[in-house]
């Protein structure tokens, strides 16, 4: 394993024979993957100890938890396929990651927990009362809780998630195993609101409805970052909190008939620009609201969970995960789980440069590596900080770096870290190469 590790580590966009020197390397890689004596589970323990670890140091540690699908489409020899997106096609599978951070430092800790699966799409003309009984994908939320445990004594643990989470049995299992939630509202479910609470007249007997209902209470100007074809802009948000009492599905999924006590948390655009729609995020959280700075916080950490998309990025854009072509699905979950340390490595590295920008660059690449970047790119004389190694790297990978231009993106930070690699790679082997 630790062979396989560090080949991927070294290059780790690379295809498993490129990655090795030798065939016979090669094939000792494909036998590791394929042996069923143990699953990608047994790898990735000693990281999920190490990540474990570190979020008990922390009082309060935050759980990013997101869904990806992998899409093997042109992969037909891969056995063990089944349907991702909206296709009913065997083509891939999906993932369900949560990473760990410390919101004080903003330091990412490490993944708490990896859970491949393979989608089952209901039989159609599925009653009802058949669909309770089978094994749903909204299932992964309170699986992968019940996988890390119960939160140790004297520590706060919020998971944070999208709007897939909107599953009662899961906020059931959070309240068994101590665990407190950020999530965004996918279903007007009925409330009800205590009677001194003193906006009770508000109560419009829905979440959604009421949370609309509500009165702003604060806003600030946020800058929303360009994504898709609309630029980045600032935005004038409002925000407002209720306490609010859920009650438990009526002919629904529940674990047992008891509300969840929670607080519903809105934050909308309410003047967007013309021709763009306004933002608004509904959120939900067990975490007491007394005041609109609690209620930005908690605004913010749902907003990190972006991480969970770069980290996605990493695996499938640096690591190409989408691309090894080993033929059963056990051992791509199995190289899934060397690749996971690898991404994480990457993602740690930007995020460090991004949101500290002004530490040493030694602390994010080695010495050798900033002197290749100099070497490559005659514009600088030197490098000495996070931000300057990585805005330098992307250059090399066609980052124009214009003062108009948003942060690095993942292509053109990966393709001038591969350069830079390749150069490395070039300067260990003259070292190693007798004078002629």
């Amino acid at each position: 394993m630790l062979k396989i590790a560090n080949a991927l580590a070294e290059n780790p966009s690379a295809s498993l024979p490129h990655a090795f020197e030798t065939w016979g390397e090669t094939q000792g890689g494909y036998r590791f993957l394929s042996n069923p004596a143990y699953g990608y589970e047994d790898l990735l323990l000693p990281h999920w100890g190490q990540t474990y670890h570190a979020a008990t140091q922390c009082s309060r540690t935050l759980l990013l938890a997101d869904m990806t699908e992998f899409d093997f489409t042109r992969h037909n020899a891969l056995k063990g396929r089944g349907p991702v997106g909206n296709s009913r096609e065997d083509i891939g599978f999906s993932l369900h990651t949560v990473l760990a951070m410390d919101p004080q430092t903003q330091a990412i800790l490490g993944c708490m927990m990896l859970s491949p699966f393979i989608r089952q799409l209901a039989p159609i003309g599925e009653t009802k009362a058949e669909r309770k009984k089978r094994a749903r994908e909204s299932h992964v939320w309170e699986e992968s809780i019940r996988q890390i445990g119960r939160v140790p004594e004297h520590h706060q643990w919020i998971y944070v998630s999208d709007s897939n989470s909107d599953v009662y049995t899961f906020w059931q299992a959070c309240e068994e195993l101590g665990y407190d939630f950020v999530l965004r509202v996918a279903q007007d479910r009925n409330v009800e609101i205590s009677q001194e609470d003193e906006q009770a007249e508000l109560d419009e007997g829905h979440l959604k409805t009421l949370a609309r209902a509500l009165p702003g209470v604060d806003a600030h100007l946020v800058s929303i970052p360009a994504q898709h074809s609309q630029p980045r802009r600032e935005a004038r948000l409002q925000i407002n909190f209720q306490k609010v009492r859920v009650q438990p599905p009526v002919n629904g999924a529940c674990l047992r008939k008891t509300e969840i006590v929670a607080w519903v948390v809105r934050v909308w655009e309410s003047q967007p620009p013309e021709g763009q729609e306004p933002l608004e995020w509904i959120l939900l959280t067990t975490l007491p609201i007394t005041c609109p700075s609690e209620a930005w916080e908690v605004v913010q950490w749902y907003g990190w969970r972006w991480l969970l998309e770069d980290f996605h990025k990493a695996l499938k854009t640096g690591c190409r995960m989408e691309q090894h072509n080993v033929q059963r699905m056990q051992a791509q979950w199995k190289l899934l789980a060397v690749l996971t340390p690898i991404a994480l490595r990457l993602l740690v590295i930007r995020h460090t440069a991004q949101q500290a920008g002004d530490i040493p660059a030694t602390n994010v690449v080695s010495q050798k590596a900033i002197q290749v970047i100099v070497f490559l790119d005659p514009r600088h004389r030197s490098i000495t900080t996070a931000q300057e190694v990585w805005h330098a790297i992307a250059r090399l990978g066609g980052y124009l770096d214009r003062k108009s231009d948003g942060p690095p993106g993942w292509q053109t930070l990966w393709k001038g870290w591969m350069r830079v690699m390749d150069v490395l790679e070039g300067v260990h082997l003259a070292t190693r190469l007798h004078p002629s």
